[in-house]
């Protein structure tokens, strides 16, 4: 036989793993527990805030207190966002959102007063009367009227307010609420809940929660990482101003959300092998476009989505009319069917009421506009900080918006998501009308989550002392303290955006995600 020639086992090969520096392995759990630290803060801040004496923004305290809110929250979201492990930090993400929204349902609102006009809002429609066609003063309505919304001089002074108050803002003016937020005031009136103020507080708190769920399902999608939420969730905005006072532009923001989440969705495909993340999840993560076949491709979307999308985006601008911006930047694709879903909703919202009431069903609207300064043109503070006031700040306002909305509609929405665009009429809206109402800003966060922009939630900060500037004395000159909120967020844009195209990065410097 002949000889076979068997070659010599080779060695084992040893492998040399360099071990890990002493700390490295233990620095995301600390980041965790810091991340725990901080939320304990927040809660904390929460409880002071709420137990604040005075009535509503009448006091300086609620101002530093919603500030430092701020700061603790946008640390607690970056920390969650580093730590480790990654499922841990997110379920102590969902746990301590729904512990701020439960701790909120303990005590009345702190801020604004808008939530008892919803409450007022729904009782006069489940009692078969147009919503828009009598003011709560109104002798029409006498016999709706209690003595929790309508106190007596007792009920009056255990608020904090001399007799004859009332809890309704503006009560001798009709209502200024579109329809779709009509039909949530009555839905709301009708469900089972606890008493008073605590079941608006409920169910715009459950609207919260589903903002943070889609939030965080649109990130999954998109690549990225859906602790980034958290920096809408741990906010005052979540905490305070839906939470406590029960704005109804969550509703606005959710569906406006739904919206882009239908148009940019697409059909489930099988999975690839596992490997190193692609070039589109890459995109994806830095809150940049994703190529066809990613998690979310720029194709162009079907007329059903399309239609569906239309039709989300319009209950959202039939809540609260400014989510309109968002409708260029949804319209790119097939702006007819985008356009046409938006009219026939709104347009379909609004005709009982005009049946029913006229013109009348514009309510409170266009008086509206001129209490808050824009009649005039004096609310627009960057123009008129520049010297630009009356017509010619209308009219530079106006321009600005035209130009953005212009960009818009010539960008590729394959390179310029829909999130990204919205972000950009809506960011640009905020710089030039500066709203003082600080739950606008819900819009504008989510927005800037979902587009990786967290340079953005200066601008919703600025709102918060711009507000209670208005109802309290707070040290040095108002409209200096007014003026130089927006100022200073509209130069961290400005900044990030800048650094961001000398690095020729699409994520967010750490350095813009900021307090205000």
């Amino acid at each position: 036989m002949p000889h076979t020639l068997r070659a010599p086992l080779a060695p084992p090969v040893t492998r040399l793993v360099p071990a890990p520096r002493p700390g490295r392995a233990a620095r995301p759990r600390a980041t965790l527990v810091a991340a725990a630290v901080g939320l304990v803060g927040i809660l904390t801040v929460q409880a002071v805030t709420l137990f604040q004496p005075g009535y509503l923004p009448d006091r300086a305290g609620v101002l530093y207190l919603a500030m430092l809110w701020w700061a603790l929250g946008m640390t607690t979201a970056t920390l969650l966002l580093h730590a480790a492990p990654r499922r841990l930090a997110v379920g102590l993400l969902l746990a301590g959102t729904v512990t701020i929204h439960a701790v909120a349902l303990t005590h009345g609102p702190q801020l604004s007063d808008d939530l008892y006009r919803y409450v007022w809002d729904g009782r006069v429609q489940a009692a078969g009367i147009d919503p828009y066609h009598y003011g709560p003063l109104d002798p029409e309505l006498a016999h709706l009227r209690d003595r929790w919304l309508f106190p007596d001089p007792g009920g009056c002074a255990a608020i904090e307010r001399g007799p004859g108050c009332i809890r309704l803002n503006y009560p001798r003016a009709h209502t200024i609420y579109p329809p779709v937020a009509q039909a949530y005031f009555t839905a709301v009136h009708l469900l089972p809940g606890p008493p008073r103020e605590h079941k608006t507080q409920l169910y715009t708190s459950l609207a919260s929660l589903a903002l943070v769920a889609l939030m965080m399902t649109m990130l999954t999608a998109r690549g990225r990482d859906p602790r980034h939420a958290g920096f809408y969730a741990l906010s005052p905005l979540a905490g305070l101003d839906v939470a406590s006072d029960a704005h109804v532009d969550v509703l606005a923001a959710l569906l406006a959300l739904g919206g882009i989440a239908v148009l940019t969705s697409r059909p489930r495909t099988r999975s690839a092998p596992a490997g190193p993340p692609s070039a589109a999840a890459q995109a994806g993560a830095a809150g940049g476009p994703v190529a066809a076949g990613g998690p979310v491709a720029a194709g162009r979307p079907t007329r059903r989505r399309t239609w569906i999308a239309g039709t989300l985006l319009a209950a959202a601008v039939a809540v609260k009319l400014y989510p309109a911006l968002l409708l260029p930047a949804a319209a790119r694709r097939r702006p007819v069917v985008v356009v046409g879903a938006a009219v026939a909703v709104v347009g379909l919202s609004y005709l009982p009421h005009v049946l029913a009431v006229g013109t009348g069903a514009l309510g409170f609207l266009p008086e509206y506009l001129n209490v808050e300064g824009y009649g005039q043109g004096d609310r627009f503070l960057l123009l008129t900080a520049l010297g630009i006031n009356g017509a010619a700040a209308k009219t530079a306002a106006v321009s600005v918006l035209a130009a953005v909305t212009a960009a818009v509609m010539r960008s590729e929405p394959s390179r310029v998501p829909v999130e990204r665009a919205a972000l950009w009429l809506v960011g640009a809206a905020f710089l030039v009308a500066t709203p003082v109402q600080p739950w606008y800003g819900i819009l504008l966060v989510a927005l800037a989550i979902l587009a990786g922009r967290l340079e953005w939630l200066a601008v919703a900060a600025a709102g918060h002392p711009v507000y209670v500037s208005l109802f309290t004395d707070l040290p040095g000159d108002a409209r200096t303290l007014r003026v130089s909120s927006y100022t200073v967020a509209a130069l961290v844009v400005l900044i990030a955006t800048l650094l961001r195209r000398r690095h020729g990065t699409h994520a967010c410097p750490q350095a813009a995600i900021v307090t205000g």
